[in-house]
């Protein structure tokens, strides 16, 4: 009866759609399922008792990888789950769930791995897609808010200056009402596109709200600010041309700039920016 038992659950555990693995407490693998091979890039056949589990976890997670088999070895049960990257024999990177199950054992612990990568895969998307704006493709203002603040506090780390830009379409609302929304559609998009081409791919672009754009240009002093400005404009005045748009596209742009010394808050640049700008409207 037992032993009918002991195969009834090898041959449960060794066709479960989740990996399973018994590892020692070193990390080194004893026991692994079929479905713990082949979500490592092997066959299921493949044996791979006697490898180390450490060695398909990515790099920047073996840290925590250790810290988890370190605190099953104390019986600590305040993290039984993470989350981590692994690097198949295939050579593609997988997001997968470590599940450790806590089985009476004398040495190592039972783990469960579930493949997260399409929901980690949905995720990211979803993610994008709330953080991009759907006409232009550009950061949306959550998004840019987001990226830029991020930025701005590794550019004080690094004491480097930035210069955030605010630009507004002249006349867009006489393009909207003369030649239509799906013609104002077009001057937006040409715009958004003469940013991706005009500034570096690390700068923060996105589109703050109807016909204005911001733009935070990294590790860039104060004296660029016109380079960037008139690299701008003549590369907008080219795109009008070639791709016959209904009229000439006009932008005015105001301008804030940080020191080394200190970088003031995203808040504060878009203010100064914007005030810049409409200043600039009025001349």
């Amino acid at each position: 009866m037992h032993h009918a038992l002991d195969s009834t659950c090898k041959a449960l555990v060794e066709n479960l759609p989740d990996g399973v693995c018994y590892a020692s407490t070193e990390g080194t693998i004893v026991y692994a399922n079929r479905s713990f091979s082949t979500l490592l890039g092997f066959s299921a056949h493949q044996v791979l008792s006697g490898l180390s589990f450490l060695r398909f976890i990515h790099p920047d997670y073996r840290v925590l990888m250790e810290d988890f088999l370190y605190r099953i070895l104390q019986k600590d049960h305040s993290l039984s789950t993470i989350q981590v990257q692994i690097m198949g024999s295939d050579a593609h990177e997988r997001w997968m769930e470590i599940r450790w199950i806590d089985i009476p054992v004398e040495e190592g612990a039972f783990l469960v791995i579930h493949d997260l990568t399409s929901y980690k895969t949905l995720q990211e998307e979803l993610l994008l897609q709330a953080l991009t704006d759907e006409l232009t493709g550009l950061y949306n203002r959550r998004g840019f808010r987001m990226m830029a603040e991020q930025e701005l506090k590794h550019c004080q780390r690094l004491k480097t200056e930035v210069v955030l830009l605010s630009i507004d379409i002249d006349t867009f609302k006489q393009i909207n009402d003369t030649f239509g929304h799906d013609e104002g559609d077009r001057v937006l998009k040409s715009v958004a596109k003469t940013l991706q081409t005009s500034f570096r791919s690390s700068d923060i672009i996105g589109r703050w709200g109807g016909d204005e754009f911001l733009v935070l240009a990294l590790d860039a002093p104060s004296g660029t600010v016109e380079m960037l400005t008139a690299r701008f404009r003549q590369t907008l005045s080219d795109i009008s041309q070639r791709q016959g748009l209904p009229c000439m596209i006009a932008v005015t742009i105001g301008s804030a700039s940080s020191s080394k010394k200190a970088i003031p808050s995203l808040e504060l640049l878009i203010q100064q920016a914007d005030r810049a700008m409409y200043a600039n409207k009025r001349r």
